[in-house]
């Protein structure tokens, strides 16, 4: 049982973990969604940028080398220029060698051009015999071209004196006019039979005096640019093009037999307007800021769409040219995607990491509410004295201690009410509460305090109750029993009351039979006058007897009437009594009840006796009148025998009613034997039920005595 509660309560506390950790998994897991969709916006908008940033930046890498290629060689024509200036101060003969060894040095030197040269002004070369113009006055146009022989081991010369198309030509004028540097667009140039696609870096040459004495360049291959080697972008379906100002080709890595085509007739009209859009774009802030980026670019080496860049190429001489850089758009965003799924990567095993420390460091922090759950299951179980082991100074913390002195709270409540009711328990109801109770335990110690005030109360009425049904049953024990001794009076007065009816009745008969003697023997009157006077005289006195003896019974009739209304006010008072001792007078009551019925029913018989009696008087006392009429009539029996006849007969007629209400009296005196046999029995139980109800008196007595009380005021 206590295994199966322990595992209950784990699995609480285990609940309530991954309720927590679950909760928070769908927190992380939609703030992580929020972020992975936000970081993977933004990754793929800083990745986009940056991609165009680095294309941008590679492109102007390879822009650079391109500079710097075409700038170091404008550097070494400048030199290769300036190493002539010496020319026109040396001896005449000698002249043309020392161009010659120029030349040959300078293409010795820089196997990236592929001729090189000088063209001089108008007659300031010697001739080949190495006179000068002041001696054989011709004119002379010179110009010398020196370029590596078709072995590769050797220099081929070309020298002209005739080259006097040289100055009509734009470069020529410009250079002579500015001083400037110059280099020209890209041309194709038949050299050893072959038409190579070049670039001509021409710059002024000057003679001792700092005059113009001519011009002296390089010509650079493009094919030497194709295959230059350029900063990777790290994009397979990378496909560069540079274009020249006049948007002839210059560099095609992905066709290189394009190179020195015009744009549009290699299909590069997009290209041409990409660089037609930077020439018209103001100069950035910096010199690498600017570019014209396009995303719906085709890729024309893989045919498919892509994200372009166009740089510009910056010369020294001037020239603009554009560098088209151009990607797949599925190769650069293929490589957006994989950087953003990364980072999502690194977002989810971040997030993983971060719920795992979350659920250690929840599990950690969590652990004192396994320790509270123990304590309250205790508490659940009913064992207060437990004892919450969390100390710290967090809110779990403040509710273990809580719970220490909840428990400790009601251990003390319980102690004091177990001690309190242990006490009541031995019938010592002085008690009190000395425990102080706080908050909703109040009503529990109000409570106590009543039930003690209230079984102190009751206890106490117990006693005066049980006091009072003590004196009421011994009061109604001693009615009872003067009761059951007027009864027994009442039947001995009765019995002598049947006796004297009795000998009434046989006066009564025996007066009848001697009426019908008297009327059967009136023709002895006269001889028996003697004999009827005194016989009359008996009668008399027999009816002053019974007139007596009526008196006597009426005053019998009126203490048996006086009986049952004593009768009837102790039951009445009985009833009383037993209703005021509760449940214990219950079978009281009913005795009480039974003996008010009797006296009343006593009081009911009485007065039909009285009226019996009452009768009875009244006959006795028309006997008496006919007795006195007899009596007269005895006197004057002389006067008349008819009315001596009628007397007679009133009087046997006055005997035979006397006859008949004696035997009414005779029944209704066994009635009232009866009722007063019954009375008797009735006051002898109500004594006996008094005498049992006295013993329970102090039997309950008895036992309130053995509480020990507080005293009463």
């Amino acid at each position: 049982m206590l295994q199966n509660q322990e595992e209950t309560e784990a699995a609480s506390f285990n609940g309530l973990s991954k309720k927590i950790i679950s909760k928070l998994i769908v927190l992380v897991a939609v703030m992580f969604a929020l972020i992975v969709i936000i970081a993977g916006f933004i990754s793929a908008s800083s990745l986009t940028k940056n991609t165009n940033e680095k294309l941008v930046s590679v492109a102007y890498q390879n822009a650079f080398l391109i500079e710097n290629n075409i700038d170091s060689a404008y550097g070494e024509a400048m030199g290769f220029a300036n190493s002539l200036k010496n020319i026109s101060a040396i001896a005449p003969e000698e002249q043309r060698e020392a161009i010659d060894n120029a030349l040959a040095g300078f293409l010795n030197g820089n196997e990236n051009f592929t001729t090189v040269f000088a063209y001089f002004e108008q007659n300031v070369i010697a001739d080949a015999d190495g006179r000068p113009y002041s001696e054989h006055k011709k004119d002379i146009a010179y110009e010398a071209i020196a370029y590596p022989d078709e072995s590769g081991t050797g220099i081929t010369f070309e020298k002209h004196e005739d080259a006097f198309d040289n100055f009509e030509k734009e470069y020529y004028m410009q250079i002579k006019a500015t001083g400037e540097p110059y280099v020209m667009e890209p041309y194709v140039y038949e050299l050893q039979g072959k038409d190579i696609m070049m670039i001509s870096i021409i710059a002024p040459v000057y003679d001792a005096d700092g005059n113009f004495f001519g011009v002296a360049g390089c010509d650079l291959a493009l094919a030497d640019m194709q295959n230059q080697r350029y900063a990777e972008t790290g994009y397979t379906s990378t496909h560069m093009v540079a274009l020249a100002e006049d948007a002839t080709i210059l560099l095609d890595t992905a066709n290189p037999s394009l190179v020195g085509e015009p744009a549009s007739a290699a299909g590069y009209d997009e290209i041409a307007a990409d660089a037609q859009k930077l020439k018209e774009l103001p100069e950035g802030e910096s010199a690498n800021s600017l570019s014209v980026i396009s995303r719906r670019s085709t890729n024309s080496a893989t045919g498919r769409s892509g994200i372009s860049v166009t740089v510009p190429l910056r010369m020294k001489s001037g020239n603009y040219w554009t560098l088209y850089t151009v990607i797949n758009k599925s190769e650069f965003y293929l490589s957006i995607i994989k950087d953003t799924l990364k980072l999502i990567l690194v977002v989810i095993v971040f997030g993983i990491l971060l719920l795992y420390v979350i659920y250690r460091v929840i599990e950690k922090y969590l652990e004192p509410v396994q320790e509270i759950m123990n304590g309250t299951s205790k508490l659940e179980a009913g064992n207060l004295k437990i004892n919450v082991a969390v100390d710290t100074d967090d809110e779990l913390g403040r509710m273990a201690r809580a719970i220490n002195h909840i428990s400790t709270t009601m251990d003390r409540y319980v102690q004091d009410i177990s001690q309190q009711l242990s006490v009541m328990a031995e019938n010592n109801m002085d008690i009190s509460i000395q425990q102080n109770y706080i908050g909703d335990f109040v009503p529990i110690q109000t409570s106590i305090e009543k039930i003690v005030d209230s079984l102190n109360d009751t206890l106490h009425e117990i006693i005066i109750s049980a006091d009072e049904v003590k004196s009421g049953s011994e009061s109604v024990s001693t009615g009872a029993r003067l009761l059951s001794e007027g009864a027994a009076e009442q039947a001995s007065a009765i019995d002598e009351l049947a006796v004297s009816i009795e000998s009434l009745s046989q006066d009564v008969r025996a007066n009848a039979d001697d009426a019908q003697t008297v009327n059967e023997n009136v023709v002895m009157v006269s001889q028996r006058l003697e004999a009827s006077n005194n016989e009359m005289s008996r009668l008399i006195d027999a009816m002053d007897d019974i007139r007596d003896a009526s008196a006597g019974i009426e005053k019998i009739i009126k203490t048996i009437e006086d009986i049952a209304s004593q009768t009837n006010l102790l039951s009445l008072n009985a009833s009383i009594e037993a209703a005021r001792a509760g449940e214990a007078g219950k079978g009281f009551a009913v005795v009480a009840d039974e003996i008010r019925d009797l006296a009343t029913k006593s009081a009911e018989a009485v007065k039909q006796t009285t009226t019996l009696i009452g009768h009875s008087l009244e006959a006795v006392q028309n006997g008496t009148v006919i007795a006195d009429n007899t009596a007269k009539s005895l006197v004057s029996v002389v006067e008349g025998t008819r009315e001596t006849l009628t007397a007679i007969e009133k009087i046997s007629v006055a005997s035979q009613n006397q006859k008949l209400t004696l035997q009414e009296l005779t029944k209704n005196m066994d009635l009232i034997s009866g009722v007063v046999q019954s009375n008797t029995s009735a006051a002898q139980e109500s004594a006996a039920t008094s005498e049992e109800l006295s013993q329970q008196s102090e039997r309950l007595h008895e036992l309130v005595s053995r509480f020990h009380l507080k005293n009463k005021n």
